[in-house]
Parts: structure tokens; C-alpha cells; sequence
């Protein structure tokens, strides 16, 4: 007895029978963190999957009744509407997405410090030609720290601040997909046919989730191929870290009129001067200081990398108050970890991918789903994703993105349509399930399309 209704109580973990409230986020929470890598799901995440301001999101666990569809595009996410204190239906259906299949959060996996800092220690600066590594303390001062804070970190001795994950982030997953186009390159070389783990991971698998079973990964090779592949892997890395992460680096030091050499040693990246407008002169085009004024890149990063609010404040690991603190010192140069991941951004703007993806286009979405249910309808697509009807048509016909309503939604769609999941299926599962809870009838639903009763 009193373990049916253990499973009971799971069930309704998982599978809520009443419409999904803001009290539901609080066990979305829970699930998550039985799948995330570090153990901890923080407002922040939470905020970029519902797609919320991370300021709204607490409004948004006390919602109660759930709000109907929206019939026309949705606010700007800037502006203080009551009608972010309900839950949308396409934050319902999400939500009983991700409690059903935690794993498809686009929340990155990543390494820990320890992790992290095996991986790198062969492509940091005064790494010897003879095999020699560096030192521990030159660890932090690859992410903007200092080297004090390299022993607090090895020994996760300290929560590894947001920015500096994200900067890890981009080098898990710049190292994997090198790791990933090199092994490609000697299992197509390979005279005996390579198992069958090894070509799902190197399908489906990038980043960290890639590189910690690159020993597996790369078992099947004989030693001389092995030799051969691990050099080669080297020699690339060593190219992209020194090139262009390095060299990022080095421009950051130089921003803030400190010795490159000396920061990769000490990592004192403290510089709180003003810099005035004619002060922009003494600096070439790669150094300019990042400062937190109006027009500066870290103030446009929202616009350029056409992101909403939420989005910008995940890919970059800053809460609302950081952010805003940045922007009130505007002729201070923004902190050392957040500035180096803008720097680098703007400097290869295609590698966000690794941190935050971008979502696809509605025409795709569309096209995927009717080749797995060709009786469905163009007309059904904005309800499919927690809109109206007449949303659906815009959405379909958008061939470089996705609208606001359904960004997190489609990316997870795309993402696990490629991993070979039944992705369509489990979603309308879920809209059916939203439907029940709010006592609506599924035929009219998919007839006409309304969200509201």
C-alpha cells in the first residue's frame, strides 16, 4: 500500500493532473536537478527556459489559475505586464515536457574545475615543448580571476561563478567539436567497422558530454592510430586555444592596461578608472576597454545576438542586479570574466551556439512534424505550442527563426527531432494532458484551436 502511493505521489510529480501553476515550478525545479550536472537549477535557468525576465519569475511561482493563448505576437519581454504573472499555455506544455523528460533542458553540461583544468592544462601558457605542465595557480587567470582564487576553484572549495561557467562552456564545446570532426575523420578511415556507441555518441553527443567519454570514444583506435589521432587533436586545439581564446585573453589584459604576461601569471585583473571618451583613442580596434555606457558591446549584447531578455542574461551568467550595476558605472570597465565573454563573442558570434542555441526556423519545425503526421495541419501549429490559431500561420511561415512563444519549445523540438527521440509525439502528449487539466475537449481543440474554454 504505502508503496502505491509512493508511485502515486511520483506520477503526480511528473504527470500533474491540475493545470500547471506557478507551485509546479517548484517541482520542475526538483526534477531538474536530478539530471543537471552540478545538482543546482537557479532562478536564472528557470527564467530562460519559461522565457521570462528573471525579475518576473518570482510573480510567476505565486500564478494561479492559468492564463489562456495569446491571439496576437507577445509584448516586448521588457515591459511590466500583469500578464506575466500567469502561466501560458506554451510554458504549461513545456513544463510538463521537461518534468516528463528532464533531459532535454538546454541546460549545458559541463565539467567540473578539476575536470576542466585536466583537460586545459596541456594548451595553457607555459606548457613546455617537453610535456611540462603549468602550474595550478595559471588556472583562474584564464577566466578573468585571480590566481588565489585557482586553488578555491581546483578544490571546489567555491561555487565557480556564472560568467566563468560560460566561458567554459565555449571551451568544452570548441574542444568537442574538434574532437568530433577528427574522429569522424578516422572512423571513415578505419579498416574494421567501428561499434555502433561510438558513431551514436560522435552523432548526437557534443561538449562536455562528448569529451569525458573521449577515452571510450577513441578505444576501437589501434595504438598507432590512436598516437596519430591524439596528436593531431593536440596540435588543433593548441592552434584554436592560443589563437583565438588566448588571444581574446591577451586583448582583455591589454583593455584594461595591464602586462598580458604578468595577469597569466598573478590574474590581478582590477582596473576601476574611468575611461573617458577621449581616452578610446590610446586603444586599437581589438582592445577597446568594455564598459558598462550605453553604446558599448556588452550594453547592445541582447540586440546584436538577437536574443530576449532572459536568453541574454543566461548566456552571459548575470543576474538583473549585476547587469544593472555594470550599467550605472558606465565609464568603468565591466568585470574581467564577463568582458572576456563578450570579447570573444563579438569575435566569433557563431560559438554562442555552444552555450545557448538558437532556435529554428518555424518553416523547419513545421516541415518535421508533418513528416511524422501528415494529416496535420498549418493551422494547428500555433496551438501545438501553446499559442492560437491564427499565430500559427506566422510562425510556419518564418524561415530564420522562431516567435517568442514558442523559442524554448522549437529549440527542444529541433534538438531531439535530430537526436532520433519521438519528439512529436511526447509534445502532444503533453498538450493533450494540459488540455485534460483545463477541462477542454481535444477534438475541438485541434478543430478550432483555442486555448480558452
Amino acid at each position: 500500500m504505502q508503496q502505491s502511493r509512493s508511485r502515486q505521489s511520483r506520477n503526480e510529480l511528473t504527470h500533474p493532473s491540475a493545470p500547471i501553476s506557478g507551485n509546479t515550478l517548484m517541482n520542475l525545479k526538483l526534477v531538474l536537478e536530478s539530471v543537471v550536472g552540478d545538482g543546482e537549477v537557479r532562478d536564472l535557468d528557470l527564467a530562460m527556459l519559461l522565457n521570462v525576465p528573471v525579475n518576473r519569475l518570482g510573480r510567476l511561482k505565486k500564478a494561479g489559475a492559468p492564463a489562456g493563448a495569446a491571439e496576437t505576437p507577445e509584448p516586448d519581454d521588457e515591459q511590466d505586464d500583469a500578464t506575466a504573472a500567469t502561466i501560458r499555455p506554451n510554458q504549461a506544455i513545456l513544463v510538463r515536457l521537461l518534468l516528463k523528460h528532464p533531459e532535454y533542458a538546454p541546460l549545458t553540461m559541463r565539467p567540473g574545475n578539476a575536470e576542466m583544468f585536466e583537460l586545459i592544462a596541456p594548451l595553457m601558457p607555459g606548457t613546455g615543448s617537453n610535456g611540462k605542465m603549468a602550474g595550478k595557480q595559471g588556472y583562474a587567470p584564464l577566466f578573468g580571476r585571480s590566481y588565489v582564487s585557482s586553488y578555491k576553484m581546483l578544490a571546489e572549495a567555491e561555487s565557480t561563478s556564472l560568467p566563468v561557467v560560460r566561458l567554459q562552456l565555449l571551451i568544452v564545446g570548441r574542444l568537442g567539436e574538434m574532437f568530433r570532426e577528427l574522429c569522424l575523420t578516422k572512423v571513415q578511415q578505419a579498416a574494421k567497422k567501428v561499434p555502433d556507441y561510438v558513431m551514436q555518441s560522435l552523432k548526437h553527443d557534443a561538449g562536455w558530454q562528448l569529451l569525458r567519454a573521449r577515452d571510450s570514444l577513441t578505444d576501437w583506435m589501434p595504438d598507432v592510430v590512436f598516437e596519430e589521432f591524439s596528436a593531431e587533436l593536440l596540435s588543433q586545439w593548441r592552434t584554436w586555444f592560443n589563437e583565438c581564446y588566448l588571444t581574446a585573453l591577451r586583448d582583455e589584459a591589454l583593455s584594461r592596461d595591464l602586462d598580458p604576461d604578468k595577469v597569466a601569471l598573478k590574474g590581478n585583473w582590477t582596473n576601476r578608472k574611468n575611461v573617458e571618451p577621449a581616452d578610446l583613442q590610446n586603444y586599437d580596434r581589438a582592445t577597446q576597454p568594455i564598459l558598462g555606457c550605453e553604446d558599448s558591446l556588452f550594453s547592445i549584447f541582447r540586440e546584436s545576438f538577437g536574443l530576449t531578455s532572459a536568453e541574454a542574461f543566461w548566456a552571459l551568467g548575470l543576474q538583473v542586479k549585476a547587469f544593472y550595476r555594470f550599467r550605472q558605472r558606465a565609464r568603468q570597465r565591466i568585470d574581467a570574466p564577463s568582458a572576456l565573454l563578450v570579447r570573444y563573442l563579438f569575435r566569433y558570434p557563431d560559438d554562442i551556439r555552444h552555450i545557448i542555441p538558437a532556435p529554428p526556423s518555424g518553416e523547419s519545425i513545421l516541415q518535421s512534424i508533418q513528416q511524422d503526421d501528415p494529416a496535420f495541419r498549418t493551422s494547428q501549429l500555433g496551438p501545438m505550442f501553446g499559442a492560437s490559431r491564427v499565430m500559427s500561420y506566422e510562425f510556419a511561415a518564418d524561415q530564420n527563426s522562431s516567435p517568442f512563444f514558442a523559442r524554448r519549445l522549437a529549440t527542444i523540438y529541433a534538438e531531439q527531432k535530430r537526436r532520433g527521440q519521438p519528439i512529436y509525439s511526447q509534445l502532444r502528449e503533453c498538450v493533450e494532458d494540459e488540455l485534460k487539466a483545463r477541462g477542454l475537449d481535444s477534438g475541438e481543440f485541434w478543430r478550432d484551436g483555442r486555448w480558452n474554454p
